[in-house]
């Protein structure tokens, strides 16, 4: 989903001290702590590229410290996907097969846009900026990177292929104000959906009695939590054509349902 492409121009005017720190950075985010949907690209004619200082593979092992270049190096450039491709503009390789959230990574950019990453500041901003331009596919891709507190159970991931992109925006909007909800004001106890409506722009209400204890109506409303187990979703949130049928526990929403109006004792 974002393709980092280690590039000559990242490297060609930075200093050993410089390539050294973003190589520091580029463990971190390839080794240390990976994120599942960043894509670190290489074509391996980096290496033999002339720096400030000489060719990038002789600056890495004669100016960096000695067991960071040849213990840590080594694995973090290993972990880095080899292509076939060498890309000298943005342009390149944004015709090329790696469509989306496209960037260079690198020590030094003459160019300071933020698709030119040579630091933590810039990596973390390019990925923010791009996290909410949703289709139906990446939503669900993305569940865990977008909220705090809610789980999207696996009945979400047919839901949002069947709704396409028609109400994506109002899908991202009620979800985001509940996350919200529960990082502010949930702090203990059950989940209050009238403390919820009060402090939110969330309209949530249970079903009647009258429905929930018809089985068929009830039945509508059970869904499969990831863990397994099945749950009855009579929470949910009424705006406009859709309805978000949820479950909630310990400080965490779980959503099982997105989708039309459920059927009810007054309403099918």
């Amino acid at each position: 989903m974002f393709n980092f492409y280690l590039s000559k121009i990242g490297y060609e005017t930075a200093t050993s001290t410089e390539i050294e720190a973003n190589f520091i950075l580029l463990n971190e985010l390839v080794v240390l702590e990976p994120s599942p949907e960043d894509f670190f690209l290489k074509n391996e004619n980096i290496w033999d590229l002339n720096t400030k200082e000489g060719h990038l593979g002789d600056v890495i092992f004669s100016k960096f410290d000695s067991e960071f270049a040849s213990r840590v190096v080594p694995k973090m450039i290993e972990s880095i996907k080899s292509i076939e491709e060498e890309f000298t503009a943005l342009e390149e390789f944004d015709s090329s097969t790696y469509k989306i959230y496209n960037s260079f990574y690198g020590a030094k950019f003459e160019n300071s846009d933020d698709r030119h990453i040579s630091d933590k500041e810039k990596y973390e901003r390019f990925k923010k900026e791009n996290l909410w331009d949703l289709t139906s596919e990446s939503f669900w891709e993305r569940r865990e990177q977008l909220f705090s507190n809610i789980i999207l159970c696996p009945s979400i991931e047919n839901d949002l292929k069947k709704i396409g992109s028609t109400y994506l925006k109002q899908i991202k909007d009620k979800l985001v104000a509940l996350d919200n909800y529960v990082t502010s004001h949930w702090s203990n106890g059950n989940f209050n959906y009238n403390d919820a409506n009060e402090k939110s722009s969330l309209n949530i209400s249970p079903e009647s009695k009258k429905t929930m204890d018809q089985q068929k109506y009830y039945n509508q409303r059970v869904f499969k939590l990831p863990d397994g187990r099945n749950e009855c979703f009579e929470l949910h949130i009424k705006t406009g054509n859709l309805r978000f049928h949820f479950f909630p526990e310990n400080k965490k929403i779980y959503v099982g349902y997105i989708g039309k109006h459920l059927d009810t004792d007054k309403y099918n």
